[in-house]
C-alpha cells in the first residue's frame, strides 16, 4: 500500500514533517500555500507511505543538488525528492544498510520544535519492526563527524564530508543490490494532472539530530 488516498502526482517531498504531494487547485482535501519562490501551490499531506525502493540518484538543478529516492508500489512509481544536505535524506541513508531491499518499507517522517529549533527525524519499518541507524554518534562505523565552520563570522555545522561519504556508501553497497523496477501498469485517467517534473527545491532545511 502506497500513500493513503494518493490520487495524483509522481514527485513528493517532505514539508513540516509530512509527505507533501502537489495537486491541481480545487483537489478535495488540498491546502494552498505560498512557497519560497512566491508561487501559490496546492498540496496534500500524508503521514507515511509504503513502497519498495528501486532507485537512488542525485541530480543537479537550478535550485541546487537533490536526492531522488525512487519507490514502487505495485505498478506505480513515485519519487521522493529531498535536497542533498537534508536531515530526512540523511536519516534514510543511515538506515539503508539495515533495510531488506527485497521487501517493501514503511517510511514515516516527524518534526518537532525544541528551544525554537526544528528537530527532524524519520523512521523506516519492515514487517512491523522499526529499523535502527547503521551509523550513530556512539558507533559511527566510519561515518565522518560534522565539522564546525565559520561563515561571515558565524559558526555553523558543515556536513559536506558526511553526506559525500554516505553517497559513496550508497553507490557502492546499496544501489547494486536494488531490485529491478517492475513494468508500470497503466491506470484509468482520474481527470487530475500528474506532476511529471521535479518539484521546486522548497523542502525544509532542518537542524540535524546527529
Amino acid at each position: 500500500m502506497g500513500l493513503e488516498k494518493r490520487e495524483a502526482g509522481r514527485y513528493i517531498t517532505i514539508l513540516e514533517g509530512k509527505f507533501c504531494i502537489r495537486v491541481p487547485q480545487g483537489t478535495e482535501g488540498s491546502t494552498a500555500r505560498v512557497n519560497k519562490l512566491g508561487n501559490t501551490v496546492h498540496e496534500k499531506y500524508y503521514d507515511s507511505f509504503t513502497g519498495k525502493l528501486v532507485g537512488i540518484k542525485t541530480q543537479d538543478s537550478s535550485y541546487g543538488k537533490n536526492w531522488m529516492f525512487e519507490f514502487q508500489d505495485g505498478g506505480e512509481v513515485y519519487n521522493l525528492q529531498l535536497s542533498y544536505s537534508n536531515s530526512f535524506a540523511k536519516n534514510i541513508l543511515k538506515i539503508l544498510p539495515n533495510v531488506d531491499l527485497n521487501k517493501e518499507m514503511k517510511v514515516q517522517p516527524a518534526q518537532k520544535v525544541e528551544e525554537g529549533k526544528k528537530k527532524s527525524s524519520l523512521f523506516i519499518s519492515q514487517d512491523g519492526v522499526t529499523l535502527k541507524h547503521a551509523y550513530t554518534r556512539e558507533n559511527p562505523n566510519g561515518l565522518p563527524q560534522m565539522t564546525q565552520v565559520t561563515v561571515k563570522g558565524v559558526q555553523q555545522w558543515d556536513d559536506t564530508d558526511q553526506v559525500d561519504w554516505l553517497k559513496a556508501m550508497v553507490d557502492q553497497h546499496i544501489v547494486p543490490k536494488l531490485p529491478e523496477k517492475q513494468p508500470v501498469v497503466q491506470t484509468p485517467a482520474t481527470g487530475l494532472a500528474v506532476e511529471e517534473t521535479p518539484l521546486d527545491s522548497d523542502d525544509t532545511t532542518d537542524e540535524d539530530d546527529y
